[in-house]
Order: C-alpha cells, then structure tokens, then sequence
C-alpha cells in the first residue's frame, strides 16, 4: 500500500473510528493526540523544580525529606484531565495512549538528566495477581516504550512479594506502611554500581518509588533517578 492509499484508508478508518484525546477520551481530528480543550488547560511543569517530588519548588511540600532516590522528574501534575486520562490508560483499553506518554517522560528525561548516562531503565513490578486483573503492568509498558525512545536497555530487577491495598484508596499515613517491606530484587549481579532510571506512571506519596529505589540500593546499584508520568500536588495540610 503506497503513501496515499494508507492516508485515505487511514482518513476513513478515523470516520468510523475516530481518534480519542489521550487526557479527555472525546474524538479528535484525525492523526490529533490531545483535545483543544485539553491543550488549553494542561500545563506541563516547568522551571525549578524539586528532586524528591517532581513538583515547582513553590508547589512542594517536602522540607528536607530524604529518599533513597537521587532526583525525581515528573511531567504534569496528577490533577484534572491528566488524572482522567491516566485512570482511562490504566484501567481500560487505552493502551494506545503509552507511546504518548513514553515520549512525554523520554523528552523530560532528556531535559533533567542531561548529564547523566544511564545503564539501564527499571519500573515498578506488580504481582502476578495484578498484572493477571489488569493485563498489562502499565510501569513495565511505559519503561520498554521509553527505552526505545532513549537506546536504555530495560533490566528486570524488581519484583513483588505479594499483594497491598492500593495506594490511591489509601490515606497518606497509611502508604508509606503499605509499601515496606513490599519488594525485592532480582539479577543482582547485573545492578552493581549502574545508574539506573527508575519508571512509575504517577507519584503520590512517592513510597512505592522510594521503597524501590532503596531496594535497588541496598543491592549496591548506582544511583536511581526516577522519572513519572505526573506528580500528585500534596493537599493542605499534608506532608
């Protein structure tokens, strides 16, 4: 098929089958990614920014805390359509929209950690259980895709000891509980003195990312840089 008969089948593909905006999920202009509406109203974080929640320093509320991570980038804030559009990616059948956010992390990984050459990319595992319910472990996904993106080599270090709550459902007290003691790590002969960057799709609390990132150090791995598809701004009163 030449270049102009796939762009007519393509045009009358989206006729029927139109394309989704990634964040909103309405139709979109053929071979669009993101709505107008959702142009106008999600702003990328920018600027100065914080190593332990990703977030503008005026937006942080992190006063000193210490992580077993080197530095955490983040995209967006998990706010708003942004948040609409990561539930959709995770929990439903849009696993289309991972290229986009792959590419979203890749372009900010680029930018943050210019200097740094990494030797591998990590994610977040889940148990089988989980990965059996959803059918695909969205960190797993978003680490292969950005590893084409940045030629890093994807290493299966982590794994899942067993099931927790989910983090989202829980109060912020109870996260940091439910993720100890939660993980381990795999090819360890492979993890010495690498830098790795380390995948999740959202932060919130960050004890998941911190207690994997620990993980990964107490196997004497470099440092861990992490890097999300979207920081959770922390509400009143939080710390």
């Amino acid at each position: 098929m030449n270049t102009e008969k796939e762009s007519a089948f393509g045009f009358l593909r989206a006729m029927v089958f139109p394309d989704r905006c990634v964040f909103c999920d309405d139709a979109i202009e053929y071979r669009s990614i993101v709505c107008k509406d959702c142009r106008r109203a999600v702003e990328p974080i920018d600027g100065k920014c914080c190593n332990t929640c990703g977030l503008p320093v005026k937006e942080c509320d992190c006063k000193g805390k210490s992580t077993f991570y080197t530095a955490m980038t983040a995209v967006f804030r998990y706010e708003g359509v942004v948040r609409k559009g990561i539930h959709s990616w995770k929990y439903s059948d849009t696993f289309r929209n991972t290229g986009f956010y792959a590419g979203m992390i890749a372009e900010k990984v680029r930018n943050t950690y210019a200097d740094v050459d990494f030797d591998y990319i990590a994610f977040v595992p889940q148990t089988r259980e989980e990965t059996d319910e959803k059918g695909f472990n969205q960190s797993e996904e978003l680490a292969c895709a950005v590893s084409e993106e940045l030629c890093v080599p994807v290493g299966d270090f982590l794994v899942k000891l067993y099931e927790t709550d989910r983090q989202h459902s829980l109060p912020l007290h109870d996260k940091r509980g439910n993720t100890f003691g939660v993980f381990d790590c795999i090819n360890t002969e492979n993890i010495r003195d690498k830098k790795i960057l380390l995948i999740d799709d959202v932060r919130t609390s960050g004890s998941t990312i911190n207690e994997c990132a620990k993980m990964l150090r107490l196997y004497d791995s470099g440092d861990v840089y992490c890097a999300v598809i979207a920081a959770a701004v922390p509400k009143k009163g939080e710390k």
